[in-house]
């Protein structure tokens, strides 16, 4: 979830793939950064280990940072 889901916790969730893995596909504007979590079993915030960067968030935690 995040700024391109308006940080719905039911869009576009994530499916897993026969190797275990989960993924999802989205087309995001070009020239832009988008701020995102995972969210897990539908209460646990995780971020991404391979995110561009890390910016504060309100709630006292970051979130990851993807450039497009």
């Amino acid at each position: 979830m995040g700024e391109f889901n308006n940080w719905s916790r039911d869009a576009n969730p994530m499916k897993r793939q026969k190797d275990g893995d989960f993924s999802v596909s989205l087309d995001l504007e070009k020239g832009r950064s988008y701020r995102f979590r995972y969210l897990i079993d539908g209460w646990k915030f995780e971020n991404d280990w391979e995110a561009d960067r890390y910016e504060p968030n309100p709630y006292g935690g970051e979130d990851s940072v993807v450039e497009v």
